[in-house]
């Protein structure tokens, strides 16, 4: 399997653990000048833009260190792109899928 591939399979099954969380899918793969959000939900009144990160062979943990200071920014930029058309309070999430486990952090630009 690709990394590409790979990658499409671990939001497939990110879209699902949402799902079960009882969110609900608005769309996958949203793209603006400024980037590319992996999963748009909503929960309640508050959407989330989830960057999602599939290791299989990784360690529970390491996803969000690997979402940098610059993949923020373009994350709050796609998101910006996002809501100028549909307003609403919203999040950007992160939801690492590993062997070991699911981790959902559903504010990371508040997280050190």
């Amino acid at each position: 399997m690709s990394r590409y591939q790979e990658g499409l399979a671990g939001e497939d099954l990110a879209a699902d653990y949402l799902q079960q969380l009882g969110f609900s899918i608005i769309t996958r793969r949203y793209r603006s000048r400024a980037g590319e959000v992996d999963l748009i939900v909503r929960q309640g009144q508050v959407v989330h833009f989830v960057e999602v990160k599939y290791r299989p062979k990784g360690r529970l943990g390491m996803g969000l260190k690997a979402v940098t200071p610059d993949k923020r920014r373009r994350l709050k930029l796609t998101a910006r792109h996002y809501l100028a058309n549909h307003p609403s309070p919203y999040r950007i999430s992160c939801l690492e899928i590993t062997r070991a486990g699911v981790w959902f952090c559903p504010d990371i630009l508040h997280q050190i």
